[in-house]
């Protein structure tokens, strides 16, 4: 395996390189003669490149390197490895992370592209080489699934955080907007410090990764804090809706919709037979307006949040209030949502965290 010397920063660190390396000679008919990383990152070029031989017939394996395995990463990688495919044309792509999601592994499949992660799950499939091992987990990833900080007082500091990721902080004005402590908001600075997810600024710190943070807390986000009532109703979707939006307003309801039904508003091409809400106080009122049937398998699901503050940054659509693009998000990608939370990331969120100076330089 070629190693460099140069001290310059690599496009992606050495433990992807040799991970791919060792993974490729498992293969006893399978001869590695390369697999170098660039040195520099370059738009437009794979980060990891490797030469094999199956029997007579060489191939050339392109990797690209995120720095988590949630499935918005993996189609960004698989979207790099198809336009490789253009210059290479004999190319078989993988994406590299250190711990694939069952749903980005599904995709990867899907697209015919590779996979490898560092707890020893990959998929590698080309000419006569199918390799597939799953369910493996690392002792680190065990870890951070039984302690995650992730409370209902920490989400309100990173839900700040993510809905002015280009803002500058200082402590107490973090504390003060999340509606928490100064102790807490530093609990979840010092933690995002750690993770090099912080820049500093004149002004104090902003968020440098928001995409990373959203990522980590969709991982560790529980749905089933809050609470869901089941109704049924005659009445169709759009009156619904309408109609539950009437009697907030006029009782002063706090309220939103959320997953497809907030999917829905914010994609108008979405078609979901049911309508989801967040209802902060007086359900019962609203039920009784909206004449409603309690029904374990009815049409509408009202949400007694675990926490206020996912009404927080909510859309007005329509005359409708909708939780904000994160907040839809976060429950269409824990309610079987994901093409449609990915494409509401694409358009409504992604843009609006670029930081100012590069979007000038766009």
């Amino acid at each position: 395996m070629k190693r460099s010397k140069h001290s310059k920063v690599a496009a992606t660190d050495e433990a992807a390189e040799q991970l791919l390396w060792d993974c490729l000679k498992e293969i006893p008919f399978l001869h590695v003669s390369k697999v170098e990383q660039r040195l520099i990152a370059a738009p437009g070029r794979p980060e990891i490149t490797a030469r094999v031989r199956v029997g007579e017939n060489e191939r050339l394996i392109l990797a690209e390197v995120k720095p988590n395995g949630q499935t918005r990463l993996v189609r960004e990688a698989i979207a790099d490895v198809v336009k490789y495919r253009r210059t290479y044309a004999d190319a078989y792509g993988i994406v590299i992370v250190p711990l694939i999601s069952p749903d980005a592994a599904r995709v990867c499949l899907q697209e015919g592209v590779g996979y490898l992660d560092y707890a020893g799950n990959c998929l590698l499939s080309f000419d006569s080489v199918f390799v597939h091992k799953t369910g493996r987990v690392t002792e680190s990833n065990r870890r951070k699934r039984s302690r995650s900080w992730y409370s209902p007082r920490a989400e309100r500091v990173v839900r700040t955080l993510l809905l002015h990721p280009n803002r500058s902080w200082r402590l107490r004005d973090l504390a003060n907007e999340a509606l928490v402590t100064p102790n807490q908001a530093l609990h979840i600075k010092e933690h995002l410090g750690h993770l090099n997810w912080l820049e500093n600024t004149k002004e104090g710190f902003r968020l440098g990764r928001p995409d990373l943070l959203l990522d980590e807390w969709t991982q560790n986000y529980e749905r089933e804090r809050s609470t869901e009532h089941r109704f049924k109703s005659s009445r169709g979707l759009l009156e619904l809706e309408t109609g539950l939006a009437g009697i907030c307003s006029e009782h002063i309801i706090p309220y939103a919709l959320m997953g497809y039904s907030a999917g829905m508003r914010f994609d108008p091409m979405l078609k979901h037979n049911r309508l989801s809400a967040y209802i902060v106080a007086d359900m019962a009122k609203v039920v009784t307006a909206l004449d409603l049937t309690e029904s374990e398998n009815g049409n509408v699901s009202f949400w007694l949040p675990y926490d206020e503050c996912v009404l927080r940054g909510f859309a007005e659509i329509g005359g409708i209030k909708v939780t904000s693009p994160i907040q839809t998000y976060l429950d269409l990608m824990h309610d079987e949502g994901e093409r449609v939370a990915n494409g509401i990331w694409e358009k409504y969120v992604r843009d609006q965290w670029i930081p100012p100076t590069l979007a000038d330089a766009a």
